[in-house]
């Protein structure tokens, strides 16, 4: 997979017309966006430790995702939620990483890294200018 990633970059940036990345100006919407993809990545590693997806601060994290999605429509940045939300799809399938390990410590340090990426993603979401 990263051959042909790398591929799809190059083309990308090699593609007539196109001067790199410094040549498209990032939208308002990309610092939701990342965070929204960030937050759903650090979910579904989270939902990899044993028993994880059972345990109600797993829930607890789950809701607060929700409502922070409902904050960002209140907002005006749906959309850049929902691209978030589709470029972790779209990126998921394709994912090698190793699951989270077993025993407490491991499940606390993902749910730490889960919580992390939420404070980031409401962050994103207060300094939103649409």
């Amino acid at each position: 997979m990263k051959g042909r990633a790398g591929m799809l970059s190059a083309a990308a940036v090699l593609a007539p017309g196109c001067d790199g990345p410094a040549a498209v100006p990032a939208s308002a919407d990309e610092p939701v966006r990342r965070a929204a993809f960030r937050s759903l990545a650090a979910r579904d590693f989270l939902l990899t430790c044993p028993a994880g997806a059972g345990r109600g601060e797993t829930g607890y994290q789950a809701a607060r995702y929700d409502a922070l999605g409902r904050l960002a429509a209140g907002k005006g940045a749906a959309r850049a939620v929902a691209l978030g939300e589709n470029d972790w799809a779209g990126v998921a399938r394709y994912s090698a990483r190793e699951p989270c390990g077993p025993g407490e410590e491991a499940y606390r340090e993902a749910l730490a890294a889960y919580a992390g990426a939420l404070d980031r993603f409401a962050a994103a979401i207060a300094e939103h200018r649409p």
